[in-house]
């Protein structure tokens, strides 16, 4: 049979469609198989690298580098975080336990109370050798032991209770030569200290039959603290205080919830914000505008800028139970959260409506019972009651972890190596040579 020409056009253009439609589709599932096996590789990669980063760093990182390079999504993306950020880990295991940690502004010097010891410091700068900040007569003066501890931001001034016995001051100075200048005796044991960054205002925490009383302290003449007012918290137990580094606001959690309060006039605390709801740990930025609360779901940020008006921006949660540690740097821009179960997590508050997972610390398995951060978020410590001081170097840790990788290793992975952890799967990726390429492109300054 004959068809017209016209119904012949239009046969021949219908089976091009179709041709077209197939090919098109065959493109399609094509593409979407090959997009199936670059994610898969890249998941098997940054699985991979998360495994040796205990055995190999090197290859760990490079793994974890080219996982995200193959397919950059919230997984490959945490994996080299993680691996980058653990990289600079130190364990300072000659002390085996650390219940309560600081550290200088400029992240040089660490101290460190394990329950019922003498206090511990670590300068930082030199081989992480172990030195005594305070002699043996700071548990032997009068039989007591070391409840509480707080350090001021440059390291000079120490604050230590002691047990049923009193607050000592001590001047540091001169760090091989420790001095006490001030004994407060006081017949409680306290529960919580804090000391402001400047080291002009401390506040001291016990338990009295109403409650917790929390005194305010002027030690702007170290040897001679002024108790400039008191306040009451209510409930039976404090779980954590902190004060801005100006000594202007402070805040306390307890298992009757949070309070905040403005110390402008020491003698005259100004309450700002009380709430009910479960916390137990309190960090603030240095100007006191910003608070991290930890709690039994994760950690609350706050923005106090407004005095009249704190308002809650965020909660940072995830697969967090009870964050007893929390620390705020880079003027409140960054934080760090621990919970009971080992868990802590480095985050970004640039935006603080928006926190940004940066990386996860590994803590060994514990509860955390304290962090700490130097100023610029470059290193961080934790202390816990199973394990000595964790000191990390986070300089390479920022939003874009392939960024961090390439400024510090850069290059391609080489095709020997290329080939040995891909298992042949990764041939359609690599250069001439048969190397992968990882940073070029990658802006690294």
């Amino acid at each position: 049979m004959h068809l017209p020409h016209a119904d012949r056009t239009r046969w021949f253009l219908a089976l091009l469609l179709v041709l077209a439609v197939s090919a098109w589709g065959t493109a399609v599932e094509a593409g979407e198989r090959r997009d199936v096996e670059r994610v898969a590789l890249a998941r098997k990669l940054a699985l991979k690298g998360a495994e040796l980063r205990e055995v190999d760093a090197g290859d760990a990182r490079w793994l974890g580098a080219a996982a995200v390079r193959l397919h950059a999504d919230a997984q490959t993306r945490d994996a080299l975080a993680d691996t980058l950020a653990n990289d600079g880990l130190l364990d300072l295991n000659d002390v085996s336990r650390s219940d309560e940690v600081a550290m200088t502004s400029d992240g040089s010097f660490v101290v460190a109370r394990p329950v019922n010891e003498k206090v511990h410091w670590w300068e930082l700068p030199r081989e992480h050798t172990k030195m005594d900040v305070l002699d043996e007569d700071v548990l032997d003066r009068k039989g007591s032991a070391v409840d509480e501890m707080a350090m001021s931001a440059d390291g000079a001034t120490v604050l230590t209770a002691e047990h049923y016995e009193g607050l000592t001051v001590w001047d540091l100075d001169d760090r091989a030569h420790p001095r006490k200048i001030a004994f407060l005796s006081r017949a409680e044991s306290f529960d919580e200290i804090a000391l402001s960054g400047d080291g002009t205002t401390a506040l001291s925490a016990y338990d009295d039959l109403d409650g917790v009383i929390v005194e305010v302290w002027d030690f702007r003449r170290r040897s001679h603290p002024a108790r400039r007012s008191t306040l009451k918290v209510a409930g039976d137990y404090l779980y954590g205080m902190a004060i801005s580094a100006d000594g202007k606001t402070a805040a306390a959690v307890g298992d009757h919830g949070a309070l905040v309060w403005d110390l402008t006039d020491p003698a005259h605390p100004v309450e700002l914000h009380a709430n009910d709801q479960g916390a137990e740990s309190v960090a603030l930025s240095p100007d006191g505008r910003r608070a991290v609360f930890g709690t039994g779901r994760g950690a609350d940020v706050w923005d106090l800028s407004d005095r009249t008006k704190p308002v809650r921006v965020a909660t940072m949660g995830g697969d967090f139970h009870d964050v007893f540690a929390v620390a705020v740097a880079r003027k409140g821009e960054l934080a760090l959260t621990a919970d009971y179960r080992g868990r802590a997590v480095l985050w970004d508050l640039s935006e603080p409506s928006r926190p940004v997972r940066l990386a996860g610390l590994k803590t060994g398995g514990h509860a955390v019972h304290a962090v700490a951060l130097s100023d610029d978020g470059r290193t961080a410590v934790m202390g816990s009651p199973w394990g000595g001081p964790r000191i990390w170097d986070l300089s390479g840790v920022d939003r874009d972890p392939l960024r961090s990788f390439c400024r510090r290793d850069g290059g391609a992975v080489p095709g020997e190596f290329w080939e040995r952890y891909t298992d042949g799967q990764g041939s359609a990726y690599v250069d001439g040579d048969g190397d992968f390429q990882l940073c070029d492109g990658v802006l690294t300054r």
